[in-house]
């Protein structure tokens, strides 16, 4: 299955994947729990939407496709 991320989302996933070099289970687990923990606190409504797109992608993922994706932030 085919997850296509926007600049916007992979910008997203960047921020808070940036403590781990390789992507595994474990830190696409870790990026989904921290984004989880920020939703509370995101007063933009279009932050709190493109947060749970990307929480949704994630999950939909298997892990084959996470560990194979090649993030890199835009500028």
């Amino acid at each position: 299955m085919s997850h296509n991320f926007t600049v916007e989302e992979v910008n997203l996933i960047c921020v808070f994947a940036s403590e781990s070099k390789t992507f595994t289970l474990e830190s696409r687990n870790k990026v989904i729990e921290d984004i989880e923990k920020a939703l509370p606190y995101l007063e933009d409504t279009d932050m709190a939407e493109l947060s749970g797109r990307v929480i949704g992608k994630l999950r939909d993922m298997s892990d084959e496709e996470f560990e194979q994706l090649e993030l890199a932030e835009a500028e």
